[in-house]
Formats: structure tokens, sequence, C-alpha cells
């Protein structure tokens, strides 16, 4: 006899809150969006990522725009990516480089989304949606039994918490006999951060195959980095503070003259202590913003390093196609302007926000400049005085 929808969605439930941990190859589609991942989840602070697809037009679109995404899709299929609690090891074994960074960041294919191994929400599938039975059929060759979801509310509030629920509705396809969902089928509510990079009326589809149901024993937990492994640690400094930190000098105090704030400033910096190699990115604005509403906002963006990370490999690699030297010959600056880039793949679109930007290197330490709300002379200016400001 065929359970009712209610007590099969409960048996569902309960057989996710039993659930230690599981491994899975999960697919990730929409529209021209496309992820494959080997995932293993453990408990609920240990997660294992290897991409082997990594097609995402977003992804690909922001680093055509700015040059300044940290992995592209093809680096992320050959890193090994794990979430440990609130942090997250990066493992690159081609270059034999760990990064242990900040956050519990695991590259989401679709920001503001949470797709990952993501299946908590299986454990109060009945609380919070209204249930439509669809039967009985095979999903690649597996018996399986397809559920409709609504959420009954978009929004609730728990005084000291609130739930919003990202969908119009959804389709799932589980085993029937692990209960385990085979494809998650979904339309993103209009006001939800997925539904302006899909489409509010794109389907997100989330599949599962290979399932491997885990239990406490067979899970690994503290990442162990390799013994030969270069090990970078990223950690958030005041620039105040970056000279004590650094393994190389760095002087950007300078930046002050050219009408940027410094005193507040911080630094996003990736060190290898054991090594003395070190990269860092620095974000400026300006000490008085402009009054001007309909100026284009000014930023500057400063990476520089003893170590060139894969984002710099990038960038140097198109100052080396596409820069231009500095109108002043005696100044080791290279310059781009990326609005030459913009045009010639995104025909019709408005180059005011395109940045400037500006390369050299100096005693072994690379430098990135990268503005915007300014024309290819101030960032030429800025990089100058930066060149001359590192002879101390």
């Amino acid at each position: 006899m065929i359970p009712s929808v209610s007590a099969f969605v409960h048996s569902v439930s309960a057989a996710s809150a039993a659930r230690f941990g599981f491994s899975a190859t999960q697919a990730i589609q929409s529209g021209p969006l496309k992820v494959e991942a080997f995932i293993r989840q453990c408990g609920h602070r240990f997660t294992r990522v290897e991409y082997s697809v990594y097609q995402n037009p977003w992804f690909e679109l922001e680093e055509a725009l700015s040059g300044q995404v940290e992995f592209t899709g093809d680096e992320l299929c050959g890193l090994m990516l794990h979430r440990q609690g609130r942090t997250t090891w990066l493992h690159d074994p081609t270059r034999n480089v760990v990064i242990h960074k900040l956050g519990s960041s695991m590259v989401e294919p679709i920001p503001g989304l949470a797709t990952l191994g993501e299946l908590s929400f299986l454990h109060t599938l009945a609380q919070d949606f209204l249930l439509r039975d669809f039967g009985e059929r095979e999903v690649d060759d597996q018996p399986a039994r397809r559920i409709g979801l609504k959420p009954k509310q978009t929004y609730c509030s728990h005084l000291l918490s609130t739930t919003t629920f990202p969908i119009r509705h959804a389709t799932i396809d589980f085993h029937t006999e692990t209960l385990f969902p085979l494809s998650i089928s979904f339309f993103p509510s209009p006001a939800s951060p997925a539904a302006s990079i899909v489409g509010p009326n794109t389907s997100i589809r989330v599949s599962y195959k290979d399932v491997r149901v885990l239990t406490s024993a067979d899970c690994e937990h503290d990442f162990v980095s390799p013994p030969d492994a270069r090990v970078f640690e990223e950690v958030e400094v005041r620039l105040q503070d970056l000279p004590e930190r650094l393994p190389f000098a760095a002087r950007l105090s300078g930046l002050s003259d050219h009408g940027f704030s410094v005193s507040e400033s911080t630094v996003m910096l990736s060190i290898d202590a054991d090594n003395k190699r070190a990269y860092a990115t620095a974000a400026f604005s300006p000490s008085q913003p402009s009054e001007d509403t309909d100026a284009v906002e000014t930023r500057l963006t400063v990476a520089f390093g003893n170590y060139v990370s894969c984002n710099m490999a990038r960038r140097r690699a198109i100052f080396s196609e596409r820069g231009v030297p500095a109108t002043d010959e005696t100044c080791p600056v290279t310059l781009l302007d990326r609005s030459a880039l913009w045009e010639e793949r995104f025909a019709g679109i408005d180059i005011k926000f395109a940045p400037v930007e500006a390369f050299f290197e100096k005693e072994s330490v690379f430098w990135f400049l990268s503005g915007t709300g300014m024309g290819l002379d101030s960032i030429e200016t800025i990089a100058a005085a930066l060149f001359e400001a590192q002879d101390g």
C-alpha cells in the first residue's frame, strides 16, 4: 500500500534528520549554467566539494568586466574545497598550495542561494510547505515519488530571527526506498537574489546520483594540509598594521595624497609565513565623496604580493597581451583601459563604468591597480607615485 503524501513526507523528514552525512555527485543546471561536483557532507560542519564542471555565465561575465574574480571556473575544477565550520580550506594539488580562507564560502554557483549539498530544508517539509502528490515514476532508472511543494508563507518572523522562502514552487523526486532526493526543480521567487540572476521564469534543477549514506565512522573531520604544501592563511588586517605582517615592504599611505582615505582601510592578506610569501588586496574610496550623483563612483583597488595568485597571473597575462606603456617612458608601468575589452565582447555596452588599470613590478613584488570613476592618466599618476614610494 502506498503511504499518503503526508506520511511519506514525514518519513522523508525523519530519514533526513537521522542521516549523519552523505556523498554524491551533484549537478546544478539553470539555463546556460551547468555545474557538477563531487559532494561529501559530514554533519553540519564539514563539507568537501570537488568541481568537475563549472560553466557559469555570470561568473564569466564578472571576470570579463572587472578581471577581479578570485578563481575562474576552469581553476575551480582543479581545486578541492573543504568547509570546516566557519572557515574553508582550498587545496590546489597541482600547485601543491593550500589557502585557509575566512568564511565558509564554497563558491556557490548562484550567489545568495545555498545549493551545494544543502538538504536541511527536508527536516521540516510538512511544517513549511503545502504538499501535492504527483505519484510514482522512474528517474534515471530508479524508483521515485514526485512531491510538489509551495511555501505556506514567503516570510515569517520568530522575534529574534526571520525565515524567508526564496522559491515560488518546487517539485522533488524522492527515491522510494532510501527517501533521498534524486532531483529538485524549483522557480525562484521574484524578490529572491536568484531571480535577479537566472530570471524569475527560469527553473533551477539540482540532482544527485551515486549517493552513499555516511555514518560518523565514515567521515573524516579536520582538514590536514599535505606536509610539503605551501599554506596561506587569509586574515583581515588594518592598513596601519600591515607592515608588521608582510614579509616584504609595501607602502600605500601615500594614496592619501591622491584623495583616498587610508586611515580606516583594511587589507585582505593571504600569507605563507614559513616561506615568506604573501599577497593582498586593499580597496580605497575618496576622502571626500563627490556630490555629483550622476558621476561614476570613484574606487581604487590595489592587489600586490611577492607571490602570484591565480587572479594575479590572469591579470599579468592580459597586461602582457593588451597593456600599453606609460606615457612617461622612464616609469616602468603598464596601463590597460578595460573599456576596449568591454566593447569587443559586449557591443553597445555603456563603457563609462569600465575600470582603468595599471601594473608594475618592483623588488620582486607585483602590483595591480584597478580604478573606476577616473581616467587612464589618473591611474598612471597613482601607479607612478606608488612605484616611487616603494623606494622608501
